[in-house]
């Protein structure tokens, strides 16, 4: 069953400014991004806020180059993308920032996927008839090529990315274009296995099993004592005129509020 959106807010006239590429008028930040991040963001916005912090919007559907484009034009004051900024997004004069990272974990609606070994998850993807340990299927589920999460898992797996495109010839494996689409699909198809990061399963409560690889598990703590490699970024984006509020926001989450607000989102703060 498909689990609702998370409750963001969004004003019509906001909504107007994104249409039209016109800065809406409001007195609170307005903040948008990688759909994956949106639950973790509205998380940090509230206790933000209960500690003196403004008051943030948060625009859904974005993307982190849709969002980023926004907050180029002036329509969002901040965007969380799960890329660093490109050359011709860094000649617009944009800036960006580590803002969190979360384990990058293997999801499954399997009720005991047991492990996967790092150097046989390429074949698992690149097999035609990929079983678990028990024999039943494994249900692949792909992101699309252009995907952000898709070159994640690339630069993280050796020979990803020739066994994803063996996959993509299998017509029968569903491609999941957004975040939210992505872990919904893991929770319907028996047997599913897709990448995702552990911040989103944790937020929007995500009724899936996280896969061990290399039997360690994908646990916040292991991602902190180095045991678990596999990451996932994100990088707060802004504008020069909006540096003062993208610094007051990263300065709280290297409080100590805010480092137990990213941990209750399962993502932990960036090592200045």
């Amino acid at each position: 069953m498909r689990r609702p959106r998370p409750n963001l807010i969004l004003i019509p006239l906001l909504l107007a400014g994104l249409l039209t590429g016109e800065p809406a008028v409001a007195q609170t930040l307005r903040l948008g991004g990688t759909g994956g991040a949106m639950p973790m963001a509205e998380h940090l916005a509230e206790a933000y806020a209960a500690q003196g912090g403004p008051t943030f919007e948060i625009v859904p559907d974005l993307g982190s180059s849709g969002a980023i484009r926004a907050a180029g034009d002036g329509v969002i004051d901040l965007a969380i993308s799960s890329r660093e900024l490109k050359t011709e997004e860094l000649a617009r004069g944009l800036k960006s920032a580590p803002l969190a990272r979360t384990p990058l974990v293997l999801i499954t609606s399997h009720r005991s996927p047991g492990a996967i070994k790092s150097v046989d998850l390429p074949g698992l993807f690149a097999s035609e008839n990929p079983t678990w340990p028990d024999g039943s299927p494994v249900r692949l589920i792909l992101r699309p090529k252009s995907e952000t999460d898709t070159a994640i898992f690339i630069a993280q797996f050796p020979g990803m990315a020739e066994a994803l495109d063996a996959a993509r010839q299998r017509p029968e494996i569903p491609v999941a274009a957004t975040d939210q689409d992505n872990a919904s699909a893991a929770e319907d198809l028996p047997g599913s296995l897709v990448q995702s990061g552990l911040s989103q399963i944790v937020t929007e409560k995500r009724n899936v099993r996280l896969v061990a690889i290399d039997g360690v598990e994908p646990t916040l703590e292991n991602l902190e004592k180095g045991v678990y490699p596999y990451e996932k970024r994100y990088y707060l984006v802004y504008a020069d005129k909006t540096a003062t509020a993208a610094q007051g926001l990263l300065a709280f989450l290297r409080s100590e509020q805010g480092r137990l607000s990213l941990r209750e989102t399962g993502s932990l703060t960036v090592a200045e």
